[in-house]
């Protein structure tokens, strides 16, 4: 369903929001959408606005688990640094959804992220940051907006079988994704190696890594691990890492690793916020160059 979207200055989630911290120069925006089977629903996107309020061109897709102010390291962050900010919300991740898991798809995601992408800048060449399962509906941006877009920054992305995003989330799509090397029936790597723009690639020492070294399944993820008495996280399969790595010619690639971090980069921001300036200021030149 197409909609005009609904502005205002405050929120209608604040309180479902799982970060619901102050936001500068903010607006928000609802949309309504209507799933396969007719059933009416609404979400809502915030914009950051930069000093001189210009409109965003820079739009921020959450992962799973997720709604847009998980992003705030990030957004807050290149707003502090004159960047206008879109961060959108798609359904079945959090509290912030009207719909739970079980309603919704990968499919009405990039749906969702399509639609929102017409509240950005018209002019300004586009840059699309997609965290974790936010990685696909931002490379399938690429489809319709390719020759608007001029840079694409994913922080450990998700990169998933296209026989996955119709099945609900929950068990139907958990069981495309258990069978080994499932990713390799992706249609959004062959998007990327097409892009002529630049790519930003940031990822944990600890995600992304070997599985075979773990104990687990060649073409799976190494899952739940421990290093050093350590517990970390590594959801992301290696051979997705370095598929996104290798799409795009070094000459147009940034690559980003974030030394003890393990998949959640954007916590780790949380935690860290001073050794987070470093990666903010690397960040806002890749997307000003």
């Amino acid at each position: 369903m197409k909609s005009t979207p609904q502005r205002s200055k405050t929120s209608r989630i604040t309180s479902k929001l799982q970060f619901p911290e102050p936001a500068i120069n903010a607006e928000y925006l609802t949309r309504e959408f209507m799933t396969p089977i007719g059933k009416s629903y609404e979400l809502e996107a915030r914009i950051l606005k930069n000093k001189h309020h210009d409109k965003p061109w820079v739009i921020s897709i959450h992962g799973a688990h997720a709604d847009y102010s998980k992003a705030n390291a990030v957004s807050f962050g290149l707003q502090e640094r004159n960047i206008s900010v879109l961060g959108i919300t798609m359904s079945g991740h959090s509290k912030a959804s009207p719909l739970e898991a079980e309603e919704t798809s990968l499919a009405n995601n990039i749906h969702e992220a399509e639609s929102f992408f017409a509240d950005l800048d018209p002019i300004k060449p586009v840059v699309v940051m997609g965290f974790s399962l936010g990685g696909t509906p931002a490379l399938k941006l690429l489809e319709k907006h390719a020759d608007k877009i001029s840079k694409i920054v994913l922080f450990y992305p998700g990169i998933y079988s296209k026989n996955s995003y119709d099945k609900s989330y929950g068990e139907p799509f958990r069981s495309v994704l258990s069978k080994p090397y499932s990713y390799r029936d992706n249609d959004t790597i062959e998007l990327l190696q097409r892009f002529p723009g630049k790519l930003m690639l940031v990822k944990g020492e600890y995600d992304g890594l070997d599985p075979v070294a773990y104990g687990k399944p060649a073409g799976t993820s190494a899952g739940e691990i421990e290093i050093a008495g350590k517990k970390y996280s590594s959801p992301i399969p290696k051979e997705v890492i370095e598929s996104v790595k290798d799409a795009v010619p070094a000459e147009r690639r940034t690559y980003i690793e974030i030394p003890g971090c393990d998949h959640s980069v954007i916590l780790w921001m949380r935690e860290h916020p001073e050794q987070s300036k470093d990666l903010l200021d690397t960040l806002t030149d890749f997307i000003l160059s």
